[in-house]
């Protein structure tokens, strides 16, 4: 995407406004609330214009005389902004206004002018989602405490740590942490999901979608969902992220989803970053009326500290969260047109090294073989690969042993190097039956895998081995980062939790490691086979 605005629906496919209870409710929040955490803390509000569109048309309703009169336009709204844009206090604001006895958030007919009349909802309950407790209390939920501890209108509440009642009127407010449950989504009016882009973990991704399959399920409560994001890391498969692309189906028509509202700025990909001009035009036009309280010029310096420094992951961590662009933060270890280039069709003859690099439930399993000679060849024998819509998987572990054997059995080998967590049992079991073909090789330990990821890298640039082409294997490398591991340099995921996995890469640099060692003690090197 490189423009800077992508809203859903767009203005001009209404020929006329809906009618809208959003102007009611922006008059409530700035007459009832105040601002929450930060320099303006309990301050009056003035909502901008972007934040009053964004509530007009988030309350949107059918018009009198359609069959669904009075009822939501959307059920689902999104909110992508930048950082510092007080997206998190929008989110607090309106959960606040959900929860009130006396703000106007449904419709209860209509006046003689045929606008919508406001009533408050009986009984709400609004989970303010985050992906832990620590970001319960500085997202959302954090907000809303501090705004109704500033206030006159915070009187009538009783605001704890995990859920805000009440004092005269049923309903609830909860902060829900990790991995909610159907039955915290339930009985659903309001749900807000707060900084989506942290909602990367299959639970945290199963837990939304459960919890927007309940919006619905209180006919007369009409209940909805609210999204706030800054943009996410490319590849993550975030909520964020899948929102977003599902958002760009809509606009591109390939999807048909009326019930979506999307609004998402960020800066244009045109902008010079390098030049005054450029940088500046940029930051203003990511933070849209955000601009009113932003210090362009200091946050402008952090990204020409980070180009000084000629660091891409600094250029890249200021392009998404100050420029709400998709990036991703951490520095990836191998560029993927050098990887490319390294492909072949090799026939696999002589003496042949494999590694075996495997998890239990989590990750990947991958059994990766190299040939033994002076320029190798890398191949992927087996993998497995847990399912993202099966959080129960788990490795096959007899099929495991199937392949281990059929390897043995079918090429030339001279050494199988296992990393053995989470496979003593079975990495014993092979020593047994190999003896000292298995050499084990601890992916942990900086001091074995730094050097063998540095004899990789070099190899990759200077053509020193070449590869099957296995898409899975392309994947997985080109999913590492880099961490530093005390004087060395290790492959690692962009983040202990990411659905990015690497564990065909580690295996490649393993067999690649080992197979190199053997050429270097002068086990036979043999020519390589063309296919004909």
């Amino acid at each position: 995407m490189n423009e800077p605005r992508l809203l859903l629906p767009p203005f001009e496919k209404d020929p006329e406004p809906w009618p809208s209870l959003g102007g009611q409710i922006c008059d409530w929040i700035e007459e009832r609330l105040v601002h929450g955490p930060g320099d303006v803390r309990g301050q009056r509000i003035s909502l901008t214009d972007e934040e009053r569109i964004f509530i007009w048309r988030a309350y949107e309703v059918y018009p009198q005389d359609h069959k669904l009169a009075g009822r939501r336009r959307f059920k689902r709204a999104v909110y992508s902004r930048r950082k510092g844009a007080r997206k998190t206090e929008l989110g607090a604001w309106i959960g606040i206004a959900e929860m009130d006895p006396e703000a106007p958030v449904r419709c209860d007919g209509f006046d003689a002018n045929g606008e919508p009349v406001g009533r408050s909802i009986l009984d709400p309950y609004i989970p303010m989602v985050a992906t832990t407790e620590e970001q319960s209390d500085d997202l959302a939920y954090g907000a809303a405490k501090v705004i109704l501890q500033n206030c006159p209108l915070g009187n009538s509440y009783l605001v704890g740590e995990e859920r805000i009642l009440h004092r005269d009127a049923p309903g609830e407010m909860k902060a829900l942490a990790g991995a909610p449950t159907a039955r915290d989504g339930a009985r659903t009016s309001f749900q807000h999901f707060d900084e989506t882009h942290l909602f990367v973990i299959a639970r945290l991704k199963k837990s939304h979608a459960t919890m927007l399959r309940n919006v619905g399920k209180r006919a007369i409560a009409d209940p909805w969902s609210l999204e706030t994001s800054t943009m996410y890391a490319p590849g993550e498969e975030s909520v964020a992220e899948l929102s977003h692309l599902y958002a760009e189906e809509i606009a591109a028509g390939k999807v048909d989803d009326p019930r979506l509202l999307f609004d998402h700025r960020q800066a244009s990909e045109t902008h010079d970053l390098d030049t005054q001009k450029g940088l500046r035009a940029a930051l203003v036009e990511a933070a849209g009326d955000a601009i009113a309280w932003m210090d362009v010029e200091n946050v402008a310096s952090q990204y020409r500290e980070a180009a000084a420094n000629r660091d891409d992951g600094a250029k890249n961590e200021f392009r998404r969260y100050w420029l709400n662009q998709r990036r991703s933060l951490a520095h990836r270890a191998f560029p993927p047109d050098v990887w490319a280039s390294r492909e072949a069709k090799r026939e696999v003859e002589g003496p042949v090294v494999f590694s075996f690099d495997g998890s239990y439930s989590r990750d990947s399993t991958a059994l990766v073989g190299c040939t033994v000679e002076e320029v190798p060849h890398i191949f992927v024998a087996a993998a497995w690969e847990r399912p993202a819509a099966n959080p129960r998987w788990r490795t096959p572990r007899l099929e495991v042993d199937a392949e281990i054997e059929r390897v043995m059995d079918e090429y030339d080998v001279i050494e199988l190097a296992p990393d053995p967590p989470g496979w003593h049992h079975e990495v014993e079991e092979w020593e047994q039956m190999y003896e000292e073909l298995v050499v084990r090789f601890e992916t942990n330990q900086a001091s074995r895998m730094g050097p063998a990821c540095d004899e990789f890298t070099q190899a990759m640039r200077d053509g020193g081995f070449t590869h099957d082409g296995d898409p899975r294997l392309a994947r997985h490398v080109s999913h590492c980062c880099v961490a530093n591991r005390g004087r060395w340099q290790v492959v690692t995921k962009e983040h202990p939790d990411s659905p990015l996995k690497i564990d065909l890469a580690v295996g490649a640099i393993i067999a690649f490691d080992r197979a190199h060692w053997h050429v270097v003690n002068e086990v036979g090197v043999e020519p390589v086979a063309a296919w004909v």
